[in-house]
């Protein structure tokens, strides 16, 4: 997968937006280069889910406080959140996500965080990315896409 045309390598993963109290909401964003992606039928897909990336930063200590006590205070299920794959037949990305993220600054930060290219990404909304939280996600931040090497972690759903 070549660069896009802003010189960005476009990238794989799960972004849950979460937020702790008084503190503003954040998109705690995990991924890969689709280079590293892993097949999935006819897609590539970051292999990690969101349940078992929730389950680890609650023990990485290299995580930053805000993140750390989002984490350890609730549940992956409780906030919004979605996916970003890539379609091989295609040649499309597509970006599934919580309807409660469907806002178009949400959308754009998201693309710009990730390095997709608008004119190949479909954005979908998905009834499995469904939570009970609402961040105020006007004022989302992002926390920077991690680069995991998980070849040997097994897909598991969400």
């Amino acid at each position: 997968m070549s660069k896009t045309e802003e010189g960005a390598v476009p990238r794989l993963g799960i972004f849950p937006a979460a937020q702790a109290k008084d503190v503003a909401a954040r998109l705690i964003a995990m991924g890969c280069p689709v280079e590293q992606a892993e097949p999935y039928g006819d897609f590539l897909t970051y292999g990690p889910g969101h349940y078992d990336t929730w389950t680890k930063s609650r023990r990485d200590r290299a995580i930053d406080a805000n993140h750390r006590a989002i984490v350890c205070s609730s549940e992956y299920e409780d906030w919004p959140r979605g996916r970003i794959v890539f379609d091989r037949s295609k040649h499309r990305f597509i970006l599934y996500a919580d309807r409660k993220l469907m806002v178009a600054e949400t959308i754009i930060r998201i693309l710009e965080h990730f390095g997709l290219p608008v004119d190949r990404t479909s954005v979908e909304g998905d009834f499995h990315h469904q939570s009970k939280e609402t961040p105020t996600v006007t004022s989302l931040n992002c926390s920077r896409v991690s680069e995991l090497t998980h070849a040997a972690q097994p897909r598991t759903t969400e």
